[in-house]
């Protein structure tokens, strides 16, 4: 069973499915968007219980913070299906993907410290690896827009790689990404737009070579917790014991589910990976993630990075892409759409923040029925963060 999950779990983002369900999804408003009313929050465990149920996901998550304030968070449905253990909202819920955005940002932190500039290459930045020439054209930009010409995935060989200490993973993840600089770029930097998430993971490593700290500490340090995102980590979550936090499950047939515990099994892909998607947190934490990055927007004085520093994050190269998120407008929200998802196929979770309504939303399962999740989720969206009706 391990064997099998760490050969086929792939990092994903549904960009082009979830951007047309941004524009075409629609559904009668349970909890109103604009001014929250006083019983927002019991109308919104009631649509999350609802949809959980239809849906048939194993267990759901969902986050709303509106002028800075968590005004809503519940959670339906259960840790480990079949067991009656419900999910609480104090569980933790792997993003998947929604970490680029985070390693994005750790690598504006550093070139705020001046310890590396976005528009330096690859080969300036990894001296000790004997890179293709191609990738002396290559630049942090290029890695974190997706348009390095870096591949998808690292080979199957990768998942097979779990090390025991930080200095083993920053020594294996150096190794991989070395095989992949060999190579040429499979696009000239700067011209396509290609999801991988071995840019990222170079990304990642580029950080922790620049600061000298291993990635997983370095993101940890300057930026979960400057946010005070204290339920974050790295991996499946993964309680003292079994059933204390929620497991993913594989669908198998459309309607079987493999409960994926990570008491039992690899149950994500390997920490090599980890700049690219291997985080994990409270569904408000994450929301308080999203709260930052719209602060980044808006606020006279954000967060972690100075205004100019926010902006190059969130200003799309090509295919609506930024750095770690993507960008579109949607009239449904007032304007700009900040958003990114994640699945490890066992887990599925969305993030999206909206200036025009100075509101994030947080969603998670921990199912990996990928497609019907992102159209609830989409659906539950645009009724949160839609203009509020006429009273």
């Amino acid at each position: 069973m391990a064997g099998g999950c760490r050969e086929n779990i792939r990092l994903r983002v549904a960009a082009a499915g979830i951007t047309a369900a941004l524009t075409a999804c629609s559904g009668t408003a349970d909890v109103t968007g604009g001014e929250v009313e006083e019983d927002s929050p019991s109308r919104l465990e009631a649509r999350v219980t609802r949809l959980q149920g239809e849906t048939g996901l194993t267990g759901v998550a969902v986050a709303v913070m509106t002028d800075g304030q968590l005004v809503g968070a519940t959670a339906a449905g259960e840790r480990r299906r079949g067991s009656g253990i419900q999910v609480t909202v104090d569980d933790r819920w792997h993003i998947g993907s929604i970490t680029k955005s985070m390693t994005a940002t750790l690598l504006a932190v550093l070139e705020d410290d001046g310890l590396l500039s976005a528009d330096d290459t690859v080969a300036a930045l990894l001296p000790e690896v004997e890179a293709a020439d191609a990738w002396g054209r290559c630049t942090v930009h290029h890695l974190l827009t997706h348009t390095a010409g870096a591949p998808a995935n690292f080979p199957n060989a990768a998942q097979s790689v779990w090390p025991d200490t930080a200095e083993e993973l920053v020594g294996a993840r150096g190794r991989f990404i070395a095989d992949v600089l060999a190579q040429e770029p499979e696009s000239p930097c700067g011209e396509r737009f290609a999801y991988s998430n071995v840019g990222y993971t170079i990304a990642g490593h580029i950080a922790e070579t620049v600061a000298g700290k291993p990635y997983e500490a370095l993101l940890q340090d300057r930026v979960l917790a400057p946010l005070m995102l204290a339920s974050a980590g790295f991996g499946p979550p993964r309680g003292a014991a079994p059933n204390q936090e929620p497991i993913g499950h594989r669908v198998l047939l459309r309607w079987f589910r493999l409960r994926m515990d990570p008491f039992e099994t690899r149950a994500d892909n390997s920490p090599v990976m980890a700049p690219a998607g291997t985080a994990h947190m409270t569904i408000g934490d994450l929301a308080r993630y999203g709260a930052a990055h719209l602060a980044g927007e808006s606020a006279t004085s954000p967060p972690l990075l100075p205004r100019a520093a926010w902006e190059r994050l969130h200003t799309p190269f090509l295919d609506d892409y930024a750095r770690g998120w993507v960008r579109v407008e949607r009239d449904w929200a007032g304007g700009p759409v900040l958003w990114h998802n994640g699945s490890n196929t066992l887990w599925y979770a969305l993030l999206m923040v909206l200036p025009a309504r100075n509101t994030v939303l947080a969603f998670a399962t921990n199912d990996g029925a990928i497609r019907t999740a992102e159209t609830a989720f989409v659906e539950l969206a645009r009724e949160l963060g839609g203009p509020a009706p006429a009273s």
